[in-house]
């Protein structure tokens, strides 16, 4: 007789291994602390108007690209759709307890994004004039 082993084991043991692959990749390249360029990915973005009603979108429907670089070095966020290009210019960078905070604007928005150094986790809010748009995602060392 066979045994079939849960699919959500296996699930599980992919979690670890990439887990650690990831953490091994840090290490190695270095911490998400700007002094190699990111590729990250919006994850969750969620849509609040003025009275406080937030509403989940998808990346592409708040016209925020799902995927982009950050270059700190540069000064540059860029969304990687190609047929677009659009990016923004950082202004400010700052460090703090294991965080790295940009910000900048763009148009009549501003927005700020915060990265973990350890695990390129990313939170972000872009405000503009009676609208903000809050987006989790995560960065990857390329």
């Amino acid at each position: 007789m066979r045994t079939r082993r849960p699919i959500g084991a296996v699930v599980l043991a992919f979690g670890f291994m990439a887990a650690s692959a990831l953490s091994m990749r840090a290490d190695a390249a270095g911490r998400y602390d700007g002094s190699t360029p990111m590729i990250c990915a919006a994850l969750a973005v969620a849509e609040c108007d003025a009275d406080g009603q937030c509403q989940r979108r998808h990346p592409e429907r708040v016209n925020f690209p799902p995927l982009f670089r950050i270059d700190v070095k540069a000064m540059k966020m860029r969304n990687l759709e190609a047929e677009k290009g659009r990016e923004s210019t950082i202004r400010s960078v700052d460090h703090a307890n294991g965080r790295m905070t940009l910000s900048g604007a763009d148009g009549e928005r501003g927005w700020t994004a915060l990265i973990n150094e350890t695990t390129g986790r990313m939170s972000a809010a872009i405000t503009g004039d009676g609208e903000g748009f809050v987006i989790f995602g995560q960065c990857a060392l390329p």
